[in-house]
């Protein structure tokens, strides 16, 4: 699993599907990754609202 393809679930409005490719990923490893990947492709404030909406819908999603 990359963190394209998960970042593609979440803009795609795919979010359970997102939380599953983060576990394969690695929990613990993909945020550190993730916000490098952001910061990468997007403004500050465009990347830490992508971060956000994975962070809250991992949660929500794991948390049900």
């Amino acid at each position: 699993m990359d963190i394209e393809t998960i970042h593609e679930s979440l803009v795609n409005g795919q979010r359970q599907q997102m939380v599953k490719q983060i576990d394969e990923y690695g929990c613990y490893s993909f945020w550190d990754d993730y916000e490098a990947y952001l910061k990468d492709l997007y403004s500050d404030r465009e990347a830490f609202g992508f971060f956000a909406d994975a962070v809250k819908s991992y949660c929500h999603i794991k948390n049900r």
